[in-house]
């Protein structure tokens, strides 16, 4: 029987990019945020994106005033404050992971140094054709966007072949919504990156969680932690995807007590051993002393401003570099096993249809399988998904697998080791091998 999948005929449409990749929608919440808190560029890009206020809501929730405020605060306070610790480290050259919808690029570029702006395909498509209308040809020279998958390091460096020096790498958002599978991989690409040309990696997201409830509790006081639940619900709404702790970012509730922790020293050094790991060592850089007068600040009475502030001495930003050494934590026995190229066949009989399914499925690739199944699926009542060959599986792609369990029957065959344990690990095991 013939092979029914080609890549080479195949489109996929944006909606099937959406259904795999949901989470680039909170993307354009956050630029809507920052827009508010009255940043010029992003008031420009919301103009030319057509972003409305329903892009601050939900399914099921919306975002008052104060909440916009508070939001609005904290995007504030990331965007710039991360900008001024990076502005420090000298010449390099900017790697935005994930670039998302912000104008970052302007502000580097200004600056003095190239922009490189990472993301979901998804995004990069509507993103880089807005940035490019506010630059001019010259600026254009020095920017740069590209689709990736950040646990996927050949897309990453196909996407940083061009680069050459001292790189800084600056995540913020990304994290919180990965399995501890996938932040692995990130770490991974992350030293391979750094051992090749040098430079940091700065994030927000291992004490995001943290800054979120110590700002909200700053502003609203003992109102803080329903606040912080609506907040949280209202983004998972958008991205339809849990926010969730991991070995690397820090959940600031006790989970017992059902209340913030007020100290969560164990969880930091938690946090450095699993970089550790991975062949890395970071230092926490305090918010309050990196922190610039925000435009922000305008909008909150002085005594939050002063509340704002003395939070912020409690919060840190990581600066995260290669120690040299090889990674040390254990892996899965894969001798014997050659890398695989990203590859499906499949055929249907009757009611069924059978996929196996070569290399990795990540947010690069499950659209890809998504789109074929949609086009496939109306008379399909049992899928059979032979796994002998796949080497890895993200979020999307555990997405992807799903959708389609929720219309029809999915069985698993043949998984090897390295991917039972992500679905272990995520809980997929119990949904896809239920007794």
């Amino acid at each position: 029987m013939n092979n029914l999948f080609s890549l080479d005929d195949l489109k996929v449409d944006a909606e099937f990019l959406e259904q795999a990749n949901p989470i680039f929608n909170t993307a354009k919440m956050t630029l809507y945020q920052l827009a508010a808190s009255g940043d010029e560029d992003s008031i420009r890009l919301v103009e030319k994106l057509g972003l409305t206020e329903d892009t601050q809501n939900s399914a099921t929730t919306t975002s008052d005033a104060v909440k916009l405020l508070i939001e609005s605060l904290l995007m504030d306070m990331r965007y710039h404050t991360i900008e001024k610790i990076a502005l420090s480290e000298g010449e390099f050259t900017e790697i935005d992971l994930p670039c998302g919808y912000l104008p970052k690029a302007l502000r580097y570029i200004k600056a003095g140094h190239r922009f490189i702006g990472l993301d979901l395909p998804a995004t990069i498509t509507e993103v880089e054709p807005a940035i490019n209308t506010l630059l001019n040809d010259k600026q254009k020279k020095m920017v740069k966007f590209a689709g990736v998958d950040a646990t996927n390091y050949d897309s990453l460096k196909a996407a940083l072949s061009d680069v050459k020096g001292k790189v800084v790498i600056t995540t913020e958002g990304l994290m919180v919504y990965f399995n501890d599978s996938e932040v692995g991989a990130l770490c991974d690409n992350v030293k391979r990156i750094l051992d090749e040309h040098g430079g940091c990696w700065l994030t927000i997201d291992p004490e995001w969680l943290m800054a979120y409830l110590l700002v909200v509790k700053a502003i609203l006081g003992d109102r803080a932690f329903a606040a912080l639940d609506s907040m949280k619900k209202r983004v998972e709404d958008k991205s339809d995807t849990a926010v969730q702790g991991n070995s690397l970012v820090i959940d600031p509730k006790d989970v017992i007590k059902n209340r913030p922790k007020d100290d969560i020293t164990e969880d930091i050094k938690k946090a450095m051993e699993f970089l550790a790991k991975h062949g890395l060592k970071a230092e926490r850089m305090i918010v309050a002393d990196h922190m610039p007068e925000l435009k922000v600040f305008e909008k909150l009475k002085p005594e939050q401003v002063v509340a704002v502030k003395e939070a912020m001495k409690r919060n840190a930003y990581w600066k995260i570099t290669s120690m040299g050494a090889p990674a040390v934590r254990e892996e899965i026995d894969t001798s014997g096993i050659a890398e695989k190229n990203f590859d499906i066949k499949a055929q249907i009989e009757g009611e069924k249809l059978f996929i196996s399914l070569a290399g990795r499925i990540d947010s690069l690739t499950a659209p890809k399988i998504l789109s074929f199944y949609e086009k496939v699926a109306k008379n399909i009542k049992m899928v059979y998904v032979d796994c002998a060959d796949l080497q890895y599986i993200s979020s999307a792609g555990l997405r992807v697998l799903l959708i389609m369990k929720k219309k029809g029957d999915i069985f698993l065959e043949n998984v090897r080791p390295q991917v039972m344990e992500i679905l272990e690990t995520t809980g997929f095991d119990s949904i896809f091998f239920e007794e």
